[in-house]
């Protein structure tokens, strides 16, 4: 399970690592924030290309070896971003690193499910967490060393995490895959189920905006409250790390459950809406504090029991079922992003931007499951 957790800790920290100084690669690139949000947005379009395909070549090749090279990916784009000049250079890139995001977080969670113990809603909501502390820790982190580093904390961090990890993983065993004899799930049947879109809209809900909170809650802290970038991005690292407790958490409690995940998951939708409503017009730092714990832990309850219940679905095709209901959050934040940016140009500074988020978690209770599980022995039954 070593491998996975680490590919998935490491490909991670490119989801918040650019959000997290925005205002100072703004400055580097001569550019708004808008543009800043795209180096977001572009990663996650790579990610909604690479998604499908991606899943496909883990069940076929094997997760081990697509998870490598995902973070290889990771590291060289990181090191090229050090130093070719521009934001055309630097957006091409960051798509670039997409593509070993995408692959390389299927792949960690794949590769961990050659252990029973990785197979539960406990075990994927273990990855779960440790992959969202590389977001959440980049979230703080970064903007610490933007003092000493200025505006290659971003990438230089990227850099050296991602070489750390691909040496120890590169260490350790996983399965193979099924090689040629592996006959890829028709898309129709993957994106046409209704489990995998319910799925893909209440981890849209929770991981999906959470991603978009924290890449934009420094930005807002700053403006709204005069904090240092340090400072900001303390705070705003407790909305992903927090689901490093918050996702092993919803896997425990799903694994208990039985046929009552329904309260699990709709309550976490329910409680991140509010902290995020909170976040969009509190002056209280304390305050903030609170909403950005909350909504941490919150948004990393429903993992372990989507990932669980859609590879339960898809038994012989795990690795495409997650890359299927991921789609619908990975194009959440591709979409999100940059309007979330675009708020701060309006009136209100960025606050109607965090409205919009919790309003939408809201309507996406209506979409989970009554009894996830025995939905997805139903259509693993077809």
């Amino acid at each position: 399970m070593i491998g996975g957790c680490l590919t998935g800790f490491a490909i991670s920290w490119n989801l918040t690592n650019t959000g997290a100084i925005a205002g100072v690669l703004a400055g580097h690139y001569g550019t708004g924030l808008v543009v800043v949000g795209l180096l977001t947005s572009i990663a996650f379009g790579a990610e909604f290309v690479v998604m499908i395909p991606g899943g496909r070549a883990i069940d076929r090749y094997g997760a081990r070896r697509v998870a490598l090279t995902a973070v290889a990916l990771c590291a060289l784009g990181n090191a090229l971003l050090l130093v070719v000049p521009g934001i055309a250079a630097a957006l091409l890139l960051r798509f670039a690193i997409g593509f070993g995001v995408g692959a390389g977080f299927v792949a960690g969670s794949v590769w961990i499910a050659s252990d029973p113990r990785g197979r539960t809603a406990l075990g994927q909501g273990l990855y779960g967490g440790i992959s969202l502390a590389g977001a959440g820790l980049a979230t703080g982190i970064v903007p610490l060393l933007e003092g000493p580093l200025g505006w290659r904390s971003s990438y230089w961090t990227g850099l050296v995490l991602s070489v750390l990890a691909l040496a120890i993983a590169a260490s350790c065993p996983g399965e193979r895959g099924h090689g040629g004899h592996h006959a890829p799930t028709p898309l129709r049947a993957l994106l046409g189920s209704s489990l995998i879109g319910r799925i893909g809209a209440v981890h849209s809900a929770s991981f999906a905006l959470s991603v978009v909170v924290g890449n934009w809650i420094v930005t807002l802290l700053t403006r709204h409250l005069g904090l240092s970038y340090a400072a900001a991005g303390a705070v705003g690292a407790l909305t992903l790390i927090l689901g490093v407790a918050g996702r092993p958490l919803g896997g425990w409690a799903g694994r208990h459950a039985g046929g009552h995940t329904y309260a699990l998951l709709a309550g976490s939708l329910a409680a991140g809406a509010v902290a995020t409503g909170v976040l969009a017009f509190s002056g209280s730092l304390a305050l903030d504090i609170a909403s950005a714990a909350v909504l941490g832990l919150a948004s990393g309850l429903p993992f372990g029991v989507v990932v669980a219940a859609a590879t339960t679905a898809f038994p012989q095709a795990p690795g495409e079922a997650i890359g299927a209901f991921n789609l619908y959050a990975v194009t959440s934040i591709i979409v999100a992003t940059p309007l979330v940016g675009l708020s701060f140009s309006l009136r209100g500074d960025g606050r109607a931007g965090f409205l919009a988020i919790a309003v939408v978690a809201v309507f996406a209770i209506a979409a989970v499951p009554r009894d996830i599980f025995r939905a997805a022995a139903v259509t693993a039954a077809r």
